[in-house]
């Protein structure tokens, strides 16, 4: 069984890179196959690496977290 992927969308730096580092923590096997920094750059990464799981916040430049959903 392959491990789960999941991408991470949050504009502020350093909120994402606590998420990831807890993600990493609670739950090793998930694979982190990108990180955003806004709603447009998440689009492009869902697209583009096809992910099993987002992490997204809800307000972000250039898309919400709701309108990537």
């Amino acid at each position: 069984m392959t491990a789960p992927t999941a991408i991470v969308a949050e504009d502020e730096a350093t909120l994402r890179h606590q998420l990831v580092e807890q993600l990493g923590q609670l739950w090793p096997e998930v694979e982190i196959v990108g990180e955003a920094t806004d709603g447009v750059q998440a689009l492009r990464l869902l697209d583009e690496r096809r992910p099993d799981i987002l992490f997204l916040d809800i307000e972000m430049p250039g898309a919400t977290g709701l309108e990537v959903a």
